[in-house]
This record gives structure tokens, sequence and C-alpha cells, in this order.
């Protein structure tokens, strides 16, 4: 599934596109920078994992990007590639620790 959502204050622009396949969601925020920027050319990337069990979101970009949890991803082709595979991959569930 694929929803968004948009926001604007001002001259500041915000889109949220998420898509959706089973417990796996790939993020993609855009923005113009606080309006600094003509079109929404500003994008990042997460990677955000609901758990069947426990219930929650886990936000696990840095799990499969590397770096800290806090680094931001940019939303480029190659990010972007990389987080649809992500998103399509099968999990089984036996890598629970």
């Amino acid at each position: 599934m694929i929803s968004a959502t948009t926001m604007d204050f001002g001259e500041s622009k915000h889109a949220n596109v998420v898509f959706d396949n089973g417990p796996r969601m790939v993020s993609l925020s855009l923005d113009n920078s606080c309006g600094k920027m003509s079109a929404m050319a500003r994008a990042d990337i997460r990677l955000l994992l609901t758990d069947p069990l426990e219930g929650g979101v886990k936000d696990v970009t840095s799990e499969v990007f590397g770096g800290r949890e806090s680094d931001i991803v940019r939303g480029t082709i190659e990010n972007m590639d990389r987080a649809m595979k992500w998103l399509c991959r099968v999990s089984w569930g036996f890598d629970r620790g």
C-alpha cells in the first residue's frame, strides 16, 4: 500500500510518502528546506518495522544502511533502490534472538 500526506506552513512545504508491505515500511520525506528551495528537492528515507507480536514500530534504518541511528539517509536513487529491495525482502521470523 502507498499513502501520502502533505503540509504547508507559509513558504515551507513538506510531503511524506509511505510504502507499506506487511510489517515493513519505507518512509520518504520531502521538503523545500523551509521555503529556501523552489521545489521539494530535499529528501530522506527511514525504514520502519512493526512487530506483529509486541506491537510498536522500530526504526531499522541504521541496521540496513549502517551508521548511527540518528544518521540521515538521503533520498538518492541508489538509497531508494536499496530501501525498496529491503521492503520486498521476505522474512520468515527465524532470526529472532
